[in-house]
């Protein structure tokens, strides 16, 4: 019994300073006990499945507790400024007379129906309707009373017609006006909220620019429920409901006649200059006319052209014209870039003219014709002499209009067939209603 107990206690003594022997050896030789476990790993295996677990373990890294922040993404808008001005512009138009604007309006019971404002009904000539996209089309008034005017189109410019709503709004509700500026190819939008409603009237505090009269008051899913009228100082504006609009705008077909006059009356001044005999002349016109059908102009014309010019030595000579013109014309429209367009109106006629000159000869001569130079002392003293001469000429005449709203631009001529250095010229701007 005794000596397997020493035994044992031998070899685990010798086990012991075996492996501190190894490992002093390991320090002094780091190669060697790197090669010493690379022999114990050749000679030990380890399994794949052991090598994955440790590397996942090694890559895997601990969850952090930092929050990245986010910016959340607001939904789409489903109201507001952007999406009523997105609705509304489709169904805008511009109204013009003769090429000028007139008024704002919208399309509304179908795409060529058009309201605009009362005042519009006042352009009885060359009545023209353009989308904000640049398409135009002449247009006819059908509407001789009511708080609004309503225009057919004459060809399709694409206006999609507004939803109109009848009901009276709350009080305090939410409304925008709808406009756009001469010029503009989009929209500008204006909010605020209904201070009155009934079925006749309709008050709000929506700001709006001026010329915004004939455009359309719309809630907050873009149906119209009224059409602008003038702005006012106290903040507080009156729309015309769309009720009774609406009835109106339905009851209209499309082969209604043009309401405007057969004839109608114009007055205009113009101011311009005269070239005639070779003095040039300046002074202003009153025009009378009468248009018929707005095609056929016949036109009354009464001006005054003054001059004063030095003529030959000491002479200083004043020249007025009395002119007259009756004249008839046609009217033709023509368009422009841009949308905008006028009137060209070529006419013929016949004039008459008052030419009086007064001629002043201005001259040095003795007080006393009696007085002896060589022998007196003699006053000297200017003398004057005046020569009147007047004519009365009769001339065809011819000429051209071009016409941009009420204001007009034209040319004449009146022909000398006798002396072609009498032939006169006109050119001359003004306006006419």
């Amino acid at each position: 019994m005794l000596w397997p107990m020493l035994t044992r206690t031998s070899l685990s003594a010798g086990l012991r300073w075996a492996t501190l022997l190894s490992i002093l050896l390991g320090i002094a030789n780091p190669g060697a006990a790197q090669d010493a476990s690379d022999e114990a790993t050749e000679e030990e295996p380890v399994s794949d499945e052991g090598t994955d677990e440790e590397a996942v373990e090694e890559t895997v890294e601990e969850p952090s507790t930092v929050v990245p922040r986010t910016i959340p993404t607001p939904p789409p808008s489903t109201s507001g400024a952007a999406m009523i001005a997105e609705r509304v512009r489709p169904s805008l138009a511009v109204v013009r007379c003769q090429g000028a604007r007139w008024s704002i309006g919208f399309a509304m019971g179908d795409g060529t129906k058009v309201v605009a404002a009362s005042d519009a009904r006042r352009c009885r000539r060359d009545i023209t309707v353009d989308s904000l996209d640049g398409q135009s089309t002449s247009a006819r008034s059908v509407t001789t009373g009511g708080d609004v005017a309503v225009f057919l189109l004459d060809d399709d410019i694409g206006l999609e017609p507004l939803e109109v709503r009848t009901d009276i709004p709350a009080l305090g509700e939410t409304v925008y006006a709808v406009s756009a500026p001469s010029g503009a190819t989009q929209p500008i939008v204006t909010s605020g909220t209904v201070a009155f409603a009934d079925g006749e009237a309709l008050q709000s505090d929506v700001p709006h620019p001026s010329g915004s009269e004939g455009a359309p008051l719309v809630d907050g899913d873009g149906r119209v429920i009224a059409v602008l009228g003038e702005g006012s100082d106290r903040g507080v504006a009156p729309s015309e409901p769309i009720g009774p609009i609406a009835e109106t705008v339905e009851g209209i077909e499309p082969t209604a006649d043009d309401v405007r006059q057969t004839a109608y009356p114009g007055f205009g001044l113009s101011a311009g200059a005269v070239w005639d005999s070779g003095d040039r002349l300046f002074g202003a016109a009153g025009i009378f006319s009468i248009d018929i059908l707005d095609k056929l102009i016949i036109g009354v014309e009464l001006g005054g052209y003054f001059n004063t010019d030095n003529g030959a030595v000491a002479q200083r000579v004043k020249r007025s014209l009395l002119v007259g013109t009756l004249s008839v014309g046609y009217r033709i429209r023509v368009a422009f870039p841009g949308g905008s367009s006028g009137t060209l109106t070529p006419h013929i006629g016949f004039s008459f003219t008052y030419d009086k000159s007064e001629i002043r000869t201005t001259s040095v001569g003795l007080a006393d014709p009696t007085c002896d130079l060589r022998m007196d002392t003699c006053e000297l003293e200017e003398v004057r002499n005046t020569v009147e001469v007047d004519d009365w000429r009769y001339r065809p005449t011819a000429g051209l209009r071009l016409a941009l709203g009420g204001l007009e631009f034209g040319y004449e001529v009146y022909l000398d067939l006798d002396e072609i250095g009498d032939t006169g010229h006109r050119l001359h701007i003004g306006f006419r209603f």
